[in-house]
């Protein structure tokens, strides 16, 4: 697998793109002096002189940063901030004057400017070490804008994140899938979000208006679970002092979610595999049969066909489950779903716990990026939502995600940056051959259908490249 970077994904300041930096003062010889004093590779400077003018600059462009006089003929700097902030809130504002006062600086300050410095300029290293912090800034909030549309326009499904090729097919399916009354089988590790999934087929289901009802089939005794699902008359066991309900009868009309269904005993999945077949069921204790109008959904974080052949899990009650199968991939072969989902959870718990708003550091990113995620979405909500607990509103650091430890993946993509071109290609293609493999369990077969490569080709750049036999790399 291919890694995508936080940058590389949004095509924002981590590519090509400069940030732009605009300066409107009625002096040119001001305008022209900031522009050689702050020119560089990173930014594009621009300069207007009559402030309607750069107005209108920072209306039509993308900019960053806007170096604005306060004292001006035509319209003072103050008066044209609100109109600045009001086109582009991200932008950031640095406020001039040969008349500066510490009264006019809080007044700047109030109607939203970053920052501000007093004409003639004593030392120029300094403004533009001001300018760099500002234009990172503005940068950051540009992007965090840019990431709460993606996740508003393009990658949500009723809240579910996701911009993953992997995850996109998973929503069309979804959307394919919920409307017909048929079962589906929701496969995935632990936190991939298979309770999620389940609640958003409910929702687009012809079903929405009738229950939701959830069941964990994982740690209950036996005896409690068919309680639990199927009900019991009243003297059915010690303790049974009443008739009870089940859940098949709680989601008449509506949907039952079976959750890690993997975990059902023996005895239960025959009368699970009844339910499914004739739609018929009994209390504990009862004679009497009960129709279930139910459409079932299914979960489980184990593969049923090994557990069919180990012999923990009916074949016939497999085969009845796995009409439909959604399979959530796990966040580790969706990476470029880690910034939306670290902006989602952040935004979340900010104001679930009323804190000022946080942004997330480009080195926090990448943090999160680098960490392996065994526990997928889950563990990633849980350590933003401690990180956001425990933050004074400041941007949120690699040190604030990681609390005692969070081991790291290796960033073998980093590493090839220090080697000339020819081998980081080289290392590169060493790599990927190998995780590719190691992905597949050591089997070139699929390995090369994954690649794009000719089975022989494979091995061919395997002995190319000194990788050892596949076997070898999975013992």
């Amino acid at each position: 697998m291919t890694d995508i970077r936080y940058g590389d994904v949004f095509n924002m300041r981590h590519l090509v793109r400069r940030a732009h930096i605009h300066i409107i003062d009625d002096e040119a010889d001001i305008c022209i002096l900031l522009a050689e004093a702050l020119a560089s590779e990173e930014w594009i400077i621009d300069w207007s002189t009559n402030p309607f003018e750069g107005l209108e600059k920072v209306r039509s462009e993308t900019c960053e940063l806007v170096l604005l006089d306060i004292k001006m003929p035509e319209i003072s700097g103050l008066e044209l901030l609100p109109q600045i902030k009001k086109a582009t809130p991200e932008t950031a504002v640095l406020m001039m004057s040969a008349y500066g006062n510490i009264q006019m600086a809080v007044q700047a300050m109030k109607l939203g400017a970053e920052d501000y410095i007093e004409k003639p300029f004593r030392v120029l290293e300094e403004i533009q070490l001001l300018v760099k912090r500002l234009v990172d800034a503005a940068a950051m909030r540009m992007e965090n804008r840019l990431l709460r549309q993606q996740l508003e326009e393009r990658f949500a499904l009723d809240g579910l994140i996701s911009a993953s090729p992997l995850m996109q097919e998973v929503f069309s399916l979804i959307k394919r899938v919920a409307p017909i009354p048929t079962t589906v089988l929701i496969q995935g590790e632990t936190g991939t979000g298979k309770d999620l999934m389940a609640r958003t087929l409910y929702r687009y289901s012809k079903r929405s208006h009738g229950p939701f009802v959830s069941v964990n089939c994982g740690g209950l005794p036996e005896t409690l679970l068919e309680s639990l699902l199927f009900g019991h008359e009243k003297g059915a066991f010690t303790g049974a002092i009443r008739r009870s309900r089940g859940y098949f009868e709680e989601a008449e009309g509506g949907i039952l979610f079976l959750d890690e269904i993997g975990d059902t005993p023996m005895s239960l999945q025959v009368k699970l595999l009844r339910v499914l077949q004739e739609h018929l069921f009994r209390r504990i204790g009862g004679d009497q049969e009960i129709r279930a109008d139910v459409r079932l959904i299914a979960a489980t974080n184990k593969d049923l066909k090994k557990e069919v052949k180990k012999g923990n899990f009916r074949d016939d009650l497999y085969f009845r489950l796995n009409v439909i199968t959604v399979t959530l991939p796990p966040l580790r072969d969706r990476r470029e779903d880690i910034p939306l989902l670290a902006r989602y959870f952040v935004d979340k718990y900010a104001k679930a716990f009323k804190c000022p708003a946080c942004d997330i550091t480009a080195d926090a990113m990448d943090y999160l990026y680098d960490h392996e995620w065994q526990g997928n979405v889950r563990e990633m909500e849980n350590i933003i939502e401690r990180a956001v607990a425990l933050s004074n509103g400041s941007p949120l650091t690699s040190e604030d995600l990681a609390g005692d430890s969070i081991p790291r993946r290796r960033n073998w993509i980093s590493e090839m940056l220090n080697l000339p071109i020819r081998e980081a290609r080289q290392e590169f293609e060493r790599r990927y051959l190998v995780e590719n493999l190691q992905r597949h369990n050591g089997s070139v077969t699929k390995a090369s259908i994954t690649a794009g490569l000719p089975r022989q080709n494979y091995h061919r750049k395997m002995k190319q490249l000194g990788i050892p036999p596949s076997r070898q790399l999975i013992s």
